[in-house]
């Protein structure tokens, strides 16, 4: 087939843009320093808590690149100097592996995360180490309400979400599943600290599985090796307060609730974060069919 002069040109044209494209970006200079970017430090003026608070966002590396929307993580725990780093590299490994799907990083930063995490106790155990405590549902409206409408006003959300944290953090996560399931759509507890008000979350777990509306939800659980010497002395016990809670699932879970538990008895309350994450993010945010 002939081509005309002016299809020739198109054809010179595009031949010319597909070589350019391939062609490596040109290497820096020696010596030249550049920043590498992996999120931004935002300040919210919260009216809750009468003043800043702190939240951190990375953004998937096809961001810029498109018009797609993204799931969000909500990390617990959450600042600069907390969480938010090793949740921005498991975010990037997303990109890199594509072991789960891309998604938005929003780290929330605690300020007392003794007091914010903990829903009130006046277990003698309990003051002795944390004195000040009760702020939970506090700092969960703090996430609701001023958070997740920022999040989702700023930034192209799906509308699908998760809520991580570990030790008090998970703790938490587990109270809001328990008590607040409409709040997220996956929620990822990694050995929460049930010991708090003597074991009484899982205690009131069958009740307020039997009460809440858990259609769609997800739950995945995991533990390390948590014995009692490994916190710090405080001689609390981890493992029996996951018991009964794994067991008032496996008894009363809605079927339309989605549940993992996962142990990781070879981790200890400071190694099993990462890896519990991986596992975790492999299952809420698994790669969709055909991808």
């Amino acid at each position: 087939m002939r081509l005309s002069p002016f299809a020739k040109l198109l054809s010179l044209a595009a031949a010319a843009f597909s070589l350019a494209a391939c062609q490596p970006e040109p290497a820096p200079e020696p010596g030249t320093e550049t920043p590498i970017i992996i999120g931004h430090e935002i300040v919210l003026d919260s009216a809750l808590y009468g003043g800043a608070r702190s939240i951190s966002v990375s953004l998937p590396w096809s961001y810029q690149r498109g018009r797609h929307s993204y799931p969000v993580l909500y990390v617990v725990d959450g600042g600069a100097q907390q969480d938010f780093i090793p949740m921005a590299g498991m975010g990037a490994l997303a990109s890199l592996s594509g072991q789960y799907r891309e998604f938005i990083v929003v780290g929330v930063q605690t300020e007392n995360r003794y007091f914010e995490l903990t829903a009130p106790s006046t277990t003698a155990a309990d003051l002795r180490w944390i004195s000040e405590n009760g702020g939970a549902d506090q700092f969960r409206q703090h996430l609701l309400e001023e958070v997740k409408p920022y999040i989702e006003a700023r930034y192209r959300t799906s509308g699908e979400d998760a809520l991580i944290g570990e030790s008090l953090a998970g703790l938490f996560i587990t109270e809001t599943f328990l008590r607040a399931p409409g709040s997220f759509d996956h929620f990822i507890a990694v050995s929460p600290s049930l010991w708090w008000r003597g074991e009484g979350l899982s205690h009131e777990a069958p009740d307020l599985l039997a009460a809440g509306d858990f259609a769609g939800r997800s739950l995945y659980l995991t533990i390390g090796n948590e014995g009692a010497d490994l916190q710090g002395g405080m001689g609390v016990e981890m493992q029996t307060g996951m018991d009964r809670l794994v067991a008032a699932l496996d008894a009363g879970a809605p079927d339309d609730l989605t549940w993992w538990y996962q142990p990781m008895h070879d981790e200890q309350h400071h190694t099993i974060y990462n890896p519990a994450t991986l596992q975790a993010l492999r299952l809420v945010f698994a790669p969709d069919e055909g991808d």
